[in-house]
């Protein structure tokens, strides 16, 4: 028997596919980004990134300790109106998303059960604080800043229980700080 060979005509090399550094992502962004104001010790952030029809309407950055997510700062932004497709996230939806990548919650389960009524609560952004609705879900915790100084747009911030005095005291940074 003889071997099978596939072939393509698509270009296979490995190098045409750019991946955008933070500081890249962070200028296509154009606007601020909201980032934690003193990261606790050890804590390191990678910045994710989610488009929506072409346009950049979401990013995270998700903030570990070693291998362990222990939180999620998403700074959004709407999708302009021609666009096809709409892009919105919630801090139940950021809390599902939470719990599935912390390995707290099977994302085959489906989204994270909501354990009690929103309580109210306060995200320190540059400084001011900001009343916000607090979702709670498997010690996790989950709240919308729904609008940005300056700029279109809002934040989630997410984490478990005992980190969410570290993660709400956010700022917001220009690009250049990326």
């Amino acid at each position: 028997m003889g071997e099978s060979v596939v072939r393509s005509d698509r270009p296979h090399d490995r190098h045409d596919r750019h991946v955008p550094t933070d500081r890249q992502t962070a200028e296509e962004w154009g606007g601020r980004i909201a980032v934690l104001r003193d990261p606790p010790p050890g804590w390191f952030a990678l910045l994710g990134r989610q488009s929506s029809d072409g346009h950049l309407c979401h990013l995270d950055l998700n903030y570990h300790l070693g291998r362990e997510l222990v939180a999620i700062v998403q700074t959004s932004r709407p999708v302009p109106e021609h666009h096809r497709v709409k892009s919105s996230t919630t801090p139940e939806s950021q809390l599902s998303n939470f719990l599935g990548n912390s390995d707290r919650l099977d994302p085959s389960v489906g989204p994270a059960p909501i354990d009690a009524p929103p309580t109210p609560g306060l995200v320190r952004l540059d400084g001011e604080a900001v009343p916000v609705e607090i979702q709670h879900s498997l010690g996790c915790l989950s709240a919308l800043v729904p609008r940005l100084p300056g700029q279109q747009g809002y934040v989630i911030v997410t984490a478990p229980v005992e980190h969410w005095k570290a993660v709400t005291d956010l700022v917001l940074r220009r690009p250049a700080a990326f």
